[in-house]
């Protein structure tokens, strides 16, 4: 039984190196309780092969959960065991409050997945109080109240225009799950570029803080569009199932490969075509939600068991896929998860993706839409390789295969999905780049990183737990908010 939270050897580091940057010495559960906090922000469950129960450990922590949270003490103000209990059966899709066991085990994953995202987010030379401050412990009294309605954002928005000197009218305002969007009519052009410049004196009167405020031209003349963030204790989370019906869309039937992202910032579900991609890039840091928008894409490829794709599914922590073992269109039933089989795996697929231009040739077909339409007995693959930037590190030929494909498989029907936690120009070199258009940025630390993975700038000032840009083939950049998938719905399509 996993009574009490045990740590190890390195996670007690980590507990140490926190404590050493803090103003004053902080005592371990103290530490084990911001973890705590930091991994509830997170909108995906912690996986339990990642962090499989443990007992005690040589070197490591033993914290009893009165320590934690209180559990069995005497003063019921001073106990949160239901409500945690509460909070992981939602994380978990099960009642914790049966199986004591279950629950002890759920409680430890967290308190060690907030350890792991505490020592890769804060950086020795960074000030620790402000990022405990920004990331864990932001005091809400002090952002927009959460109770404020639409219509009071909007007359705190007209204010902030007029300071600097935009006397513009409010048109319009559309609540999103986590912006709103006010229309404005402009009296004058030049007002237009008055606002730009002064877009962070605006965030600044509405206290916004990183968070920024976008703006784009309306679709009538002397009309202007504003997307504000609210604070996150507003926000709406969009389930899986609240969009999945999407998938069965007029709009959808008419792609080959639909894959629906999440919501737009208005809350519309956001949908591309895979096939017309052709391919995809995505980029986040920790804790931005790339494993929940992985998932969506896997979700929604087998959301129509007929028509899905053969998938190929690389996963080089052998967690992250691990669900998916025996999905009937899965290559090989089981994710790879060593660099070596990685290699062999996308080579098998450029030797699949040649014959296929046999069979076309002997068709008379000029792809694969024309060679289905020809009677030939084929199904398009879609490879979804995570922590590219692992691959990478660890058998740098990877790239080759890749390059391969993503230069001539589209019109095989054989399409990449490639993510990592690193976007660099090593992870995501030239040749990889000029072949995939399509991108999805995260979260990212840095400019630099939002550069590699969109061209542009923007990704490091989104607001974390799935708010992405979207850039799709030949299209504009666009915001959308990814969706929380839990275990249940991933078990869902193996059923």
């Amino acid at each position: 039984m996993v009574s009490r939270i045990h740590l190890t050897k390195d996670e007690r580091a980590i507990i140490e190196r926190v404590s050493q940057g803090w103003r004053q010495k902080l005592d371990q559960w103290t530490i084990a309780r911001l973890a705590l906090a930091r991994s509830l922000q997170m909108t995906e469950a912690p996986s339990p092969e990642l962090y499989p129960p443990l007992s005690g450990q040589r070197g490591g922590v033993e914290l009893h959960p009165m320590q934690l949270i209180g559990e069995g003490r005497a003063n019921e103000l001073e106990d949160f065991t239901d409500l945690y209990c509460a909070m992981l059966s939602i994380y978990e899709g099960a009642d914790l409050f049966e199986d004591e066991e279950l629950y002890h085990a759920a409680l430890q994953r967290h308190v060690r997945r907030g350890l792991a995202v505490l020592n890769e987010e804060w950086r020795d030379q960074s000030d620790l109080n402000r990022y405990i401050l920004d990331e864990i412990l932001v005091d809400r009294a002090k952002e927009a109240d959460s109770g404020e309605t639409s219509d009071g954002l909007g007359e705190r928005v007209t204010r902030a225009l007029g300071q600097i000197g935009v006397d513009a009218k409010l048109q319009s305002t559309s609540v999103g799950p986590r912006l709103t969007r006010f229309s404005y009519e402009l009296p004058l052009l030049d007002d237009l570029d008055r606002l730009r410049r002064g877009q962070d004196k605006i965030g600044f009167a509405l206290g916004l803080g990183d968070r920024k405020i976008d703006i784009a031209v309306g679709t009538s003349e002397r009309t202007v569009v504003l997307d504000v963030p609210r604070p996150s204790t507003t926000w709406k989370t969009v389930n899986w199932p609240d969009i999945v019906s999407a998938l069965d869309s007029p709009a959808a039937s008419k792609m080959s490969l639909p894959i629906c992202l999440g919501t737009s910032v208005l809350g519309e579900p956001l949908l591309i075509d895979l096939a017309e991609a052709p391919h995809l890039f995505i980029g986040g840091t920790t804790g931005s939600g790339k494993s929940m928008c992985l998932h969506s894409i896997l979700l929604s490829l087998n959301h129509n068991k007929v028509l899905a794709p053969e998938l190929l599914l690389v996963d080089p922590k052998a967690v992250e896929f691990a669900g998916y073992r025996g999905l009937p269109n899965l290559m090989g039933k089981e994710p790879v998860v060593t660099p070596d089989d990685a290699y062999r795996a996308l080579n098998d697929l450029v030797d699949e993706m040649e014959r296929r231009q046999t069979v076309f040739k002997e068709l008379g077909a000029r792809d694969i839409s024309e060679a289905l339409e020809k009677g030939a007995r084929l199904k398009r693959i879609v490879a979804v390789v995570d922590e590219l930037g692992d691959l990478f590190l660890n058998r740098r030929e990877i790239e080759i295969p890749l390059i391969k494909l993503a230069q001539k498989s589209r019109s095989s029907g054989i399409h990449l999905v490639l993510a990592t936690q690193r976007p660099e120009a090593a992870t995501f070199p030239g040749l990889l780049r000029s072949n995939i258009p399509s991108r999805i940025a995260l979260t990212v630390q840095k400019n630099a990183e939002s550069r590699i993975i969109l061209d542009e700038g923007g990704a490091e000032q989104l607001l974390g737990k799935g708010d992405m840009l979207v850039k799709f083939t030949g299209q504009q950049v666009v915001r959308g908010h990814g969706s929380r998938v839990l275990p249940s719905d991933i078990s869902e399509i193996l059923r």
